[in-house]
């Protein structure tokens, strides 16, 4: 363990001395050296340094007394040990409490130590903890470099440092900017992501974090933390030696899972483009992968909205690192979501698009894909990810029905999303009568005639400024009844009338005949999808 004052009050020579303050805090204050300090502190005063003084220059004066204990407190030191009995009596009460409310250790010396038998012993007993943890760190290389050499994995490797140091280890790719409190000094601080730093717990436990630079400029941390209390901080002599080895195997499982990402996504392409050859073989193959296809899935496909704002907002680029850390965070959520339901899902991310496939059975598809999107839901009300349109496909009532249902999704996006707009949740059943209306847009004779009755109506509106469309349209919603036609249109009845006959005049059909009516709510539907609600799709 790493040497601390606690290692220093076990000497003899401090037998007689006192702990005046810091008493929770000696087994985690670090002491690399020692020194000898009277005014002025200046930049004399080194980190994790045990400093020894008499206070001559203090002249009983406890204003400049306690401002030089507060530089040594301030210059990073790990305790103040003050020889009484000629230049200092007793040490003033307020600087004992400044030093509790700052947990910093000050000492109280008998006059007759020597400060050169301290300073002698203590360097000493440094020189030999600093043999000991060469010895130690060596021999655990040399464990680490055969764990790593005999393929055991990441976690194994945890295990077996947890055990040796009798505490927690945990390795996390998230940042670690929790903010905590200071190791020498009484205020919050954000930890630096690139320098180890050690956290202190109110309970007087404490966690050692050690950064790790991994390739793309990128950080992983391995956390210690204590078990019990009175623990000391590992050498950081040791933590170097099991740093050099763990970035072996950090990058060697991070390459893994990369090219195992990378191979799940070319095995969904092929299951989206339905191009497989052996079925039997297919499915093994992604059972390698960790997919299980023979159960029954329905596709659902989504599209980010207004990507660009959701990134401004967190001061963030839309950069290639931006979306990396959306498609994190939104597997994270997935995948939680789809726990929670105790489903099965596979997921990819392709251009733009969200690809899901949920287990699902048939008469269970749509409420299992509601449950899961409104799991979501939650996340974009707090502006944990953007706003989504989502397709929903048909599950087909069967197993294997991935590229149909895959199909049916993007179909129900598209026109879903064209025709409600985004954000929008479309299933494909609901947008049947979207589907055989472009279908038959495509049709001259369906063109023409849409052309011949709204096109007419069209032309007059924006040569006279009125919006009979509008009035028909919501004239055939009413289904006829002019009085909730004129209310919804805030129109006076004989307003309404007047449109409704040039209506008539205009298209040469008439409002009170069933076929007539059927005809011209067939070509306001067919111009709506044609010519409204058209804006440009992401999802080509």
């Amino acid at each position: 363990m790493q040497y601390t004052l606690r290692d220093v009050l076990t000497i003899p020579l401090f037998s007689g001395a006192e702990l005046l303050s810091g008493k929770e805090t000696i087994s985690t204050q670090i002491v690399d050296s020692v020194s000898v300090m009277e005014l002025p502190v200046e930049d004399f005063v080194r980190n994790n340094e045990l400093v020894l003084t008499t206070a001559i220059g203090c002249g009983g004066n406890t204003e400049v007394f306690l401002s030089f204990v507060k530089e040594v407190y301030l210059s990073g030191a790990s305790a103040i040990a003050i020889a009484v009995g000629r230049h200092v009596q007793s040490i003033p009460q307020e600087i004992i409490d400044y030093c509790n409310k700052n947990n910093f250790p000050i000492i109280q010396l008998p006059w007759e130590v020597r400060f050169s038998d301290i300073i002698k012993t203590v360097l000493e007993q440094l020189n030999n903890w600093e043999q000991t943890c060469t010895i130690k760190a060596d021999v655990l290389q040399r464990e680490l470099l055969k764990l790593y050499l005999e393929d055991f994995s990441i976690n194994d490797v945890l295990n077996y440092l947890s055990k040796e140091f009798q505490m927690n280890v945990m390795l996390t790719y998230e940042n670690v900017y929790n903010v905590c409190e200071h190791p020498h000094k009484n205020e919050s601080i954000l930890l630096k992501k690139e320098e180890p730093s050690i956290v202190r717990f109110k309970n007087g436990k404490f966690m050692q974090i050690i950064p790790i630079h991994l390739l793309k400029q990128k950080y992983c941390f391995i956390l210690f933390k204590a078990k019990k209390l009175n623990a000391s901080p590992l050498p950081w002599l040791v933590l170097n030696q099991v740093v050099t080895i763990l970035t072996l195997w950090i990058q060697k499982e991070r390459t893994f899972i990369e090219n195992k990402e990378k191979e799940i996504n070319e095995f969904i392409k092929v299951l989206l483009n339905g191009t497989w050859t052996d079925k039997e073989e297919f499915m093994e193959q992604g059972q390698k992968l960790g997919l299980n296809l023979g159960l029954p899935y329905v596709c659902v496909v989504g599209i980010p909205e207004k990507l660009e704002e959701f990134y401004h907002q967190y001061k963030k680029e839309h950069s290639k690192e931006a979306e990396k850390d959306f498609m994190k965070t939104f597997s994270d959520l997935i995948e939680a979501a789809a726990s929670k339901l105790n489903k099965k899902i596979i997921y990819t991310f392709q251009k733009d698009l969200i690809i899901l496939f949920l287990e699902c059975k048939a008469d269970e598809a749509s409420q299992n894909v509601n449950c899961l999107l409104n799991l979501l839901d939650e996340h974009i009300q707090h502006n944990k990810i953007p706003s989504i349109s989502w397709g929903i496909g048909e599950n087909h009532a069967g197993n294997f029905t991935f590229h149909l249902s895959y199909k049916n999704a993007r179909t129900a996006l598209e026109i879903g999303r064209s025709q409600k707009g985004a954000g929008s949740r479309s299933t494909f059943a609901s947008t049947g009568i979207y589907q055989l209306l472009i279908s038959l847009s495509n049709n001259t004779f369906s063109t023409e005639l849409m052309h011949d009755t709204m096109g007419v109506i069209a032309a007059y509106d924006k040569n006279n400024g009125l919006d009979l469309l509008h009035t028909l349209s919501s004239y055939l919603i009413h289904q006829g009844n002019v009085s909730q036609t004129a209310r919804a249109l805030n129109l006076h009845r004989q307003s309404l009338l007047y449109r409704l006959r040039k209506i008539e005049s205009l298209t040469n059909r008439s409002l009170n005949d069933p076929d007539d009516i059927f005809l011209l709510q067939f070509c306001l539907k067919l111009w709506t999808v044609r010519f409204e609600n058209k804006e440009p799709s992401k999802t080509g």
